[in-house]
């Protein structure tokens, strides 16, 4: 009855396109995102990253004294404070190591790691 025929089971907006990556795979194409963005100089390392109190705009003015629009940060341990201060913002991200992805690493225009966590992350993937 309809135009063209319908479809009996069309697709659900639930379905699932995720492929499975072995682990030797992830870990290889993790390293290879790292090498890349230090080569393309958007990977910066710091001491640490502390904020006295949970207000955004200290967070914010602290990266803009550091020319930074769209930045993932990766610190050894979030703490309230770093969590509260950035979850409002909209071109920032605060991640633990273990919480590091492919697309996020992409998508940020810099990445900040913190020195423990880059300790963390040469553990992880060499």
């Amino acid at each position: 009855l309809w135009r063209g025929g319908g479809r009996i089971f069309p697709n659900s907006p639930e379905e699932n396109f995720t492929q499975k990556i072995n682990k030797k795979m992830y870990r290889a194409g993790m390293a290879s995102i790292f090498s890349q963005l230090a080569r393309e100089g958007r990977l910066a390392v710091v001491d640490s990253l502390k904020v006295d109190s949970p207000k955004t705009k200290q967070l914010a003015a602290k990266f803009k004294a550091m020319n930074l629009e769209s930045v993932l940060v990766i610190a050894e341990e979030v703490d309230e404070n770093l969590y509260l201060a950035s979850r409002n913002l909209a071109n920032v991200l605060v991640l633990e190591p273990r919480y590091a992805d492919p697309l996020s690493l992409v998508h940020f225009k810099k990445v900040l790691l913190t020195k423990g966590a880059l300790d963390q992350l040469k553990e992880m993937f060499a």
